[in-house]
């Protein structure tokens, strides 16, 4: 309540601390986003090296691309904490009301504090994820299943008929056997060549 037309003062959001729950609700959603984009970046490349390269999948090299991506991921991360300060030091001095969804004020210091440790946390945990044998094993096993289905479904497309027989297969099925048995009989050695 104000008194005498002072306003109370309000609790600086630059003083709050960072909701820890809301942080690992952060981070374990970032983690699970970035174990797909790594599963589907793991794959990409054990497509390309059996289609490009003609290499056979070999576990140990896919498990050295998932950890590589693991890493990348974990740079990546550092990047966006590293645009978080930025962003936070710049909006620190940032008076008025926003213009935009980016131009952030004074007020929205929690809300960058909350994205930094985000991202912060979540590249110390994929660090951390590229050295776990359990973790990077899923990644491979995940790509390898995710590879296989694509280029599975990839033949069966170009493929259709092979997918099915033909719906009038069974129409003369009988005779086609005995072609086929007759066929396989003329190959046999010393039996006389078929007559035209």
């Amino acid at each position: 309540m104000a008194v005498f037309g002072k306003r109370p003062k309000h609790e600086d959001v630059r003083e709050r601390p960072v909701d820890p729950d809301e942080l690992r609700r952060s981070v374990d959603e970032g983690m699970l986003i970035a174990r797909s984009a790594i599963v589907i970046a793991v794959a990409n490349r054990i497509i390309l090296s059996a289609l490009q390269q003609h290499e056979s999948f070999d576990a140990r090299v896919v498990a050295e691309a998932a950890r590589e991506e693991l890493r990348r991921f974990a740079a990546e991360q550092r990047e966006d904490a590293e645009r978080m300060r930025e962003i936070r030091a710049v909006a620190q001095n940032a008076r008025g009301r926003s213009r935009h969804q980016h131009d952030y004020k004074r007020g929205d210091d929690l809300k960058l504090r909350t994205r930094e440790a985000t991202y912060t946390e979540l590249a110390e945990r994929l660090e951390a994820s590229s050295e776990d044998p359990s973790f990077v094993d899923a990644i491979v096993i995940g790509a390898r299943q995710r590879a296989w289905d694509d280029i599975g479904s990839t033949v069966v497309g170009r493929l259709g008929w092979a997918a099915g027989p033909a719906d009038d297969y069974e129409v003369g099925l009988e005779d086609r056997l005995q072609e086929l048995a007759a066929d396989i009989d003329a190959l046999r050695p010393g039996h006389p060549p078929a007559s035209d």
